[in-house]
């Protein structure tokens, strides 16, 4: 992925950013929370693909978990992840005020 950097995340763990907007951060090595555009959220969601944000706030902002339990995971992990990447280097000024 292009232009992505890891930063420290606010509360902890690692935030990945592209163009300096954070599109992603873990909680350890399998917690994951990663932001989407609302649609894409609404799809992962509705076919299993993420989990709902535990906080409301994050959740209306586009915001799913992941959690890493087996290794067919990590494929899952991937696209969900490379949705978040595509949002953020289309929008980022969309992302920058969530």
């Amino acid at each position: 992925m292009l232009r992505v950097r890891e930063a420290p995340h606010r509360i902890g763990g690692i935030e990945f950013q592209v163009d300096g907007v954070g599109f992603m951060h873990s909680h350890g090595p399998s917690w994951l929370d990663i932001r989407l555009s609302k649609e894409d959220q609404a799809s992962v969601l509705k076919t299993g693909q993420a989990l709902p944000h535990q906080a409301q706030v994050h959740a209306q902002a586009g915001w799913v978990s992941f959690r890493i339990e087996i290794s067919q995971d990590i494929a899952t992990a991937k696209k969900v992840i490379h949705l978040a990447y595509k949002n953020a280097r289309k929008n980022p000024g969309d992302l920058e005020s969530r």
